[in-house]
């Protein structure tokens, strides 16, 4: 029977500090999630009855983060399209939305999720252990509640673009630190 190996200091546990676009997005609640969903087609052939090939078809990357700090700098990440007012004085502050299209390069940001190291608040040095998408959008509908026992929470939903700038297989997201090379 072989023995079972593995290395108590490669298990990992923490929360994470995010920026957007260079701007930390302040206070998180419940923790951030990131998806990578790849779309595979299988290729068979009459003579085999295994899978001869597989296709990638689909990739596609996605960052929750849940905003617990209301700023209103903050809420523009929640809402990239709208349209955002100071008045002079500074006191009064509005985003109107609704009739904007999306996919314009101005709407897209670089989005960094960074380790934090146990519950201290402070960012990790280790830098393999943050994932950065290139260019990401809101694309979720924002709810936001107002009740006496929770803390206000808005859970904004980021979508990946290719970044076509960047090499081909390495265009929507790396996990790791960006400056690492053969």
């Amino acid at each position: 029977m072989a023995n079972m190996t593995f290395t108590d200091d490669e298990i990992e546990m923490s929360a994470a500090q995010v920026t957007i676009g260079g701007t930390d997005v302040g206070g998180i609640l419940g923790g951030v999630v990131f998806t990578y969903t790849v779309g595979i087609q299988k290729v068979f052939v009459d003579q085999s009855s295994m899978p001869r090939k597989h296709f990638i078809t689909q990739e596609e990357a996605q960052m929750v983060i849940p905003m617990a700090e209301y700023s209103f700098d903050n809420l523009m990440f929640a809402f990239p399209t709208g349209t955002r007012v100071n008045d002079s004085g500074g006191i009064k502050k509005k985003i109107s939305m609704g009739g904007a299209q999306i996919d314009t390069d101005n709407d897209y940001a670089e989005i960094i999720a960074y380790a934090i190291i146990g519950g201290s608040g402070t960012i990790e040095t280790d830098t393999n252990l943050k994932i950065t998408i290139f260019k990401a959008i809101a694309i979720s509908n924002q709810e936001i509640g107002y009740t006496k026992d929770n803390v206000r929470v808005i859970a904004v939903t980021f979508d990946a673009k290719a970044d076509s700038s960047l090499t081909a297989g390495a265009q929507l997201f790396l996990i790791g630190d960006a400056t690492a090379a053969a």
